[in-house]
């Protein structure tokens, strides 16, 4: 049994601690406004709804579309058909005319008078004297005219044809006036569907604190992942709704791969995967895992990294590009990316191609993921810390710029030999799948170094 006294002062220290806890709690939600989960369940209804009317009127513009293609092929074809028509006649009444004039000709061409006078009357002779010769003559006329005058009710059934193709090219001009109002109705949708996305993820993102105050150790910042198709166990869908709600903000997604057996597997489930996890309110991006050519030289790695960099430019353009939301492109370099013997001369020019070219073609910076051994050994070119750092250190919860084997690792991204200027930090392999809407298996769990500011910036927004 406690004393009165006790009782008394523990009495007064809760009510202290409860005042406190909820001035702390005011002047949070003062500074920001928490959602509730009603307004995260309302957006994603929006977005369902407006997935329904973006396939609607996608299927209108494709039909619409067919049926252009359609009249304008109609059209052409009976244009060429118009055309070869007349030409025929024109032909045709050529070959009569020639015919008419053969004598004429014949005398024309004589190089003088004499000449022309002999080659007359050897016709004539011949014209004479030749009842065979006249008949085929008057055959090939009579043959001639009647080929004349089918000519000209083809014409005129071809002319009528015109007028047909008038009225198609009449019908033209309304259904690309249609297909026109229905490409200007997508835009309106698919802008209302970016601003709910957008509302999604500011939401969610309102719920982290996002602690860039120290730059070290995961903490309290945003949490986010990075998934392959060895996260699609069985084949099975992820559930990013599920990972939302779990707590990840942002999520990288292999969307190709230099490796023969990966490149293929890489493209499908990214094409599936990528517009998922925006509808369900991650801050989202592609990253390339890439392959150095063997044997190849370091003046021409430059050019093969450019080359690779194209792969993931055009792949994520075919998943709507750039857009906000979506997070720059990631190089994947490791140790799977260098062959045998490759030297760092080799891995850096390849490295500076393949940015070179992302931020050519896309205006952003790309980000490099690599773990700190490989970055300290072979990505020495200090023109590469211009783009963000993604780093995998899983030895510590601390500080990723360190090893308790190696201790502090100085690279072209170190601020000192222990302060590393990383963006995103891969601080471990082994998060709980589950939990995060994975099928089965672990996850990797990423933590991004600063606010939600700066990830909005990132992400376009």
């Amino acid at each position: 049994m406690l004393r009165v006294g006790l009782k008394i002062r523990l009495v007064k220290q809760f009510f202290i601690i409860l005042l406190v806890v909820t001035f702390t709690h005011t002047t949070t939600a003062s500074a920001m406004t928490f959602p509730k989960d009603a307004e995260i369940d309302n957006a994603r209804a929006e977005i369902a709804q407006s997935k329904k009317e973006l396939s609607a009127a996608q299927d209108v513009l494709k039909k619409t579309t067919e049926e252009l293609n359609k009249a304008i092929a109609e059209d052409k074809r009976i244009r060429a058909e118009l055309e070869e028509a007349q030409r025929q006649r024109e032909q045709t009444i050529a070959e009569g005319t020639q015919q008419e004039l053969y004598l004429v000709e014949a005398i024309l061409s004589s190089a003088d008078s004499n000449e022309a006078l002999s080659t007359f009357n050897s016709l004539q002779s011949l014209l004479a004297n030749s009842s065979k010769i006249i008949k085929i003559l008057n055959e090939d006329k009579a043959t001639l005219e009647i080929k004349e005058k089918e000519l000209e009710v083809k014409e005129a059934e071809i002319a009528e044809k015109k007028v047909k193709s008038a009225e198609i090219v009449t019908e033209l001009t309304k259904v690309r006036a249609r297909a026109a109002e229905e490409a200007e109705k997508i835009k309106k949708i698919v802008a209302t569907q970016e601003a709910i996305l957008k509302k999604l993820v500011l939401a969610g993102l309102a719920r982290n604190r996002g602690n860039a105050s120290a730059r070290v150790g995961p903490g309290d910042r945003i949490l986010g992942s990075d998934i392959s198709r060895w996260q699609h166990g069985g084949n099975a869908p992820i559930n990013f709704v599920k990972m939302y709600d779990a707590g990840m903000r942002f999520i990288f997604i292999k969307g190709t791969d230099s490796h023969p057996d990966g490149a293929a597997p890489a493209k499908y489930w990214s094409s599936i995967d990528f517009p998922a996890a925006r509808e369900a309110g991650l801050l989202t991006g592609i990253y390339h895992a890439s392959l150095i050519p063997r044997g190849i030289s370091a003046d021409a790695a430059f050019g093969a990294g450019q080359q690779q960099a194209d792969l993931p430019i055009d792949h994520l353009n075919s998943l709507g590009g750039l857009v906000p939301g979506v997070l720059p492109i990631v190089l994947d370099i490791e140790t799977f990316s260098r062959p045998s013997g490759t030297s760092a001369a080799v891995v850096t020019n390849f490295a500076l191609g393949f940015t070179a070219r992302v931020k050519e073609r896309t205006g952003k910076n790309p980000i490099i993921y690599s773990n700190l051994n490989f970055i300290r050994s072979y990505l020495t070119n200090s023109t590469l810390n211009n783009n963000y750092l993604w780093v995998a250190n899983y030895s510590q919860t601390s500080n990723p710029a360190a090893t308790p084997s190696g201790g502090c690792s100085r690279t072209i991204w170190s601020l000192s030999a222990c302060d590393l200027n990383w963006t995103f930090w891969q601080y471990t392999d082994r998060g709980n799948g589950q939990q995060y809407g994975i099928p089965r298996g672990s996850l990797d769990l990423n933590v991004f170094a600063f606010g939600s500011n700066e990830l909005l910036a990132m992400a376009g927004y």
